[in-house]
């Protein structure tokens, strides 16, 4: 009778775990294409909103 061994044992979750991968993977290219075009189709935050000028926080101060 053949002896099994360390190889053969792990075998199955090796598999289980590279086909986990490759499902993990390939959702993520499918599904996280969409957002990415959403994404950049917006201006950022940053960029909607502007802030004070220069000249409105160099008040001169006499002390």
């Amino acid at each position: 009778m053949p002896t099994s061994g360390a190889l053969d044992v792990l075998k199955p979750f090796a598999w289980l775990a590279a086909i986990a991968f490759l499902v993990g993977f390939l959702s993520y290219l499918v599904l996280g294409q969409p957002a990415q075009a959403v994404a950049q189709d917006h201006e950022p935050w940053s960029a909607a909103v502007s802030g004070p000028s220069s000249d409105e926080w160099n008040i001169i101060k006499h002390i």
